[in-house]
């Protein structure tokens, strides 16, 4: 039979929280007592569970983060940044998405993740947050990193990625360098600030460079390749010269289609996104781009929120972090040469 902590306590001849302190590294005990704790532990083949490594502590040692879904390279990287940190500390990461679930209902289980007192911590990043929304999980008393979007007026840390000045020095690029006077935007979905901030940077960057913006080279995509490879027809039909896709994902699909038609891409017709997924240097040609810190944005969140936890400073001045982009210039947008 498996060993209990109590067990352990009792043949120590010390206190279950003392056992617990042992384990976890906290608190003053004597060498002897810590000594002597350990060889039991090693005898008996004592594996702690996380509520008994816990207890003195007064934590779940878990993070929730939320994420709009756990495919594509953009989740996967922050991710991976996230557990980078959390796991160093000893933290676990307790995820859920929006992938085919209604946002409703995903926001029922944190709120109740939260309430219970399951996490110690939540990192959110919510396709559709809203100040009633954020008021709710503020009203817990907990500490909570908003990832992605601005929430004016709330006291709450966010993290972002300067769209905006991405896609403003893309569209400056295909402007300047190749004098693109045509260029078609594919939009994420309706309800994405990202997408929302990338066409607002492709805009001003027209209108900054002498170019008047016109609505009827704007199509609506949803982040995904197959919407990208629908727009491409349209884009064609436009008239563009160049096709600015706000994501990565959909550039491929558009790629795709063009290369499907018989059109060159880099020569023929333009084609650039935004992200720099791992492997949009590897496809041909290699995609324009502009490189989004997805790993800084997970490593960056779990500092923040590991920061709030261990201050117990949950009611500070709320932080706005907003990481840089830089545009990865290759071959999809006409620069360099190249054989198709």
């Amino acid at each position: 039979m498996k060993i209990t902590i109590n067990e352990i306590a009792k043949m120590a001849g010390v206190s279950k929280s003392t056992v617990s302190r042992a384990l976890n590294g906290t608190g003053y005990i004597s060498d002897e007592k810590k000594s002597k704790i350990f060889e039991l532990v090693k005898i008996h083949n004592y594996v702690p569970d996380s509520k008994a490594v816990n207890l003195s502590k007064g934590k779940a040692m878990t993070v929730g983060l939320v994420l709009p879904s756990a495919a594509g390279p953009f989740y996967g990287e922050v991710v991976r940044g996230l557990e980078e940190v959390l796991s160093a500390n000893k933290y676990f990461t307790m995820l859920m998405t929006f992938d085919n679930t209604s946002v409703e209902e995903v926001r029922k289980r944190y709120i109740s993740m939260i309430g219970s007192k399951r996490v110690d911590g939540m990192i959110i990043f919510d396709p559709e947050v809203n100040a009633e929304m954020v008021e709710k999980v503020m009203s817990f008393k907990i500490p909570v990193v908003y990832l992605g979007e601005s929430i004016q007026g709330m006291d709450v840390d966010t993290i972002l990625i300067d769209n905006f000045d991405g896609a403003y020095m893309m569209t400056e690029h295909l402007v300047k360098i190749h004098n693109y006077k045509r260029i078609a935007f594919i939009t994420g979905p309706a309800n994405s600030f990202d997408g929302a901030e990338r066409l607002r940077g492709f805009k001003h960057a027209l209108e900054m460079n002498g170019l008047s913006f016109d609505p009827t080279l704007v199509f609506r995509g949803d982040f995904t390749k197959e919407s990208g490879k629908n727009a491409a027809e349209v884009c064609l039909k436009s008239g563009a010269n160049a096709i600015f896709a706000s994501n990565d994902e959909m550039a491929l699909g558009v790629i795709e289609e063009l290369q499907r038609k018989g059109i060159k891409v880099g020569k023929d017709m333009a084609v650039v996104g935004f992200d720099d997924a791992f492997w949009s240097r590897y496809i041909f040609p290699p995609l324009t781009t502009v490189h989004q810190p997805m790993h800084s944005i997970g490593k960056m969140a779990a500092k923040t929120i590991l920061e709030k936890i261990e201050s117990n400073d949950v009611v500070k001045t709320p932080m706005k972090i907003v990481l840089n982009t830089r545009l990865i210039v290759r071959n999809s947008c006409g620069c360099g040469s190249f054989t198709n």
